[in-house]
């Protein structure tokens, strides 16, 4: 009876993968695109930092009142958010849809409105506190 190893993970054929993916423009726009928005609202929410509140509304989807309210290091789940869900979608095309380029672009797009919906957030938490 033959039993096989379970494969381990090849990093430097992923990063292959990764980087062959990036050749393609709609994949390699929307990951700088993607990547832009992330680091433009750490930069907002770094500036502001100072003059925010001890509380700030947050959970929107909660009853009107203190379950709202949220400290304002719960603003770094936005953009640190856009950052997992970009690193899952490069995981998923790497592994998954390498061979198929149409859902790798989906998944790029996919990171990219996450961003740009967690920047607007972000910028709109902002804006309505100061």
């Amino acid at each position: 009876m033959n039993i096989s190893k379970p494969k381990l993970p090849n990093f430097k054929e992923d990063a292959e993968n990764f980087f062959s993916l990036q050749k393609n423009v709609i994949i390699l726009w929307t990951s700088r695109i993607t990547f832009l928005f992330i680091i433009i609202s750490l930069s907002i929410l770094l500036f502001f930092w100072k003059n925010l509140p001890p509380e700030i509304p947050l959970w929107y989807s909660k009853p009107w009142g203190v379950d709202r309210l949220a400290k304002p290091y719960w603003l770094f789940l936005l953009p640190g958010a856009s950052l997992v869900w970009f690193c899952v979608n490069a995981f998923l095309s790497i592994r998954v849809t390498k061979n198929h380029l149409v859902f790798s672009q989906i998944l790029f797009l996919s990171s990219l409105l996450v961003s740009i919906f967690s920047f607007v957030t972000l910028s709109m938490i902002i804006w309505i506190i100061s």
